[in-house]
């Protein structure tokens, strides 16, 4: 007992230096843990925040793009309106030229049904893209 005595009385001074040497490095990790925990709590509570005001500004957004939307469809509903008949009209003899077509086509056919030639196909589609517009 009296060897361990004198061993730790001996390195009284370097077993002080390792307990000063800890607490510093102790304090200077409290220190860095409680600076990045403070960071991060101040940084959840401005996410907190920006979304929030996020969340604002998409609903603004979203009631800004349905009041245009609307005000369009307002606006274009008497246009609509006016041109739905014109459009039946054409569609009505576009369907009328289309079946001239195939009326001719089918009288000119011999006894025999046989399929289109290329002329007829595309003399048929021209008759129909010219009463549809395209």
């Amino acid at each position: 007992m009296g060897k361990l005595r004198d061993w730790v009385a001996s390195h009284q001074a370097t077993f002080r230096r390792l307990a000063h040497m800890l607490e510093a490095v102790t304090l200077m990790a409290l220190m860095v843990g409680g600076g990045a925990g403070a960071g991060y709590a101040l940084c959840q509570w401005q996410f907190r925040d920006l979304m929030a005001q996020q969340r604002d500004d998409h609903q603004a957004e979203i009631a800004r793009l349905q009041s245009a939307y609307s005000q369009t469809l307002e606006a274009l509903t008497p246009k609509a309106s006016a041109a739905a008949p014109a459009a039946c009209d054409t569609a009505a003899e576009a369907s009328a030229e289309a079946a001239k077509s195939v009326k001719k086509a089918a009288h000119a056919a011999p006894a025999q049904p046989r399929p289109l030639t290329e002329a007829e196909r595309n003399q048929v589609n021209r008759d129909i893209e010219r009463q549809t517009g395209r």
